[in-house]
């Protein structure tokens, strides 16, 4: 079986054009907070935001945490959209199990 065109050049169209289809930076929030790794047991319920955490090396700022997500998830997004464009018209039987 081949892969669909179309189907993958939709999925990557929406992944480009997020501000037509979803809201990236709240994805990237949502996912943030998902992780539960901005927080303690005495902060409670609450929960850091990336652009309240710094990251250091020796002593010195390197970046902000937000800066550093935001980076990374267009980042991200631009190379499985890439990921994408290369499975157009390749075989992708590979992927899926037998079912004998």
């Amino acid at each position: 079986m081949k892969s669909n065109k179309k189907t993958l050049m939709a999925f990557k169209s929406m992944l480009e054009n997020e501000q037509e289809y979803y809201d990236f930076e709240e994805m990237i929030s949502t996912i943030v907070e998902e992780t539960k790794l901005l927080k303690n047991k005495e902060m409670g319920e609450h929960t850091l935001s990336t652009d309240e955490c710094g990251i250091e090396w020796d002593g010195k700022e390197v970046c902000n945490l937000d800066d550093f997500v935001s980076s990374f998830a267009n980042i991200f997004v631009q190379k499985i959209g890439n990921m994408l464009e290369s499975f157009v018209g390749e075989e992708i039987n590979c992927y899926f199990e037998d079912e004998d």
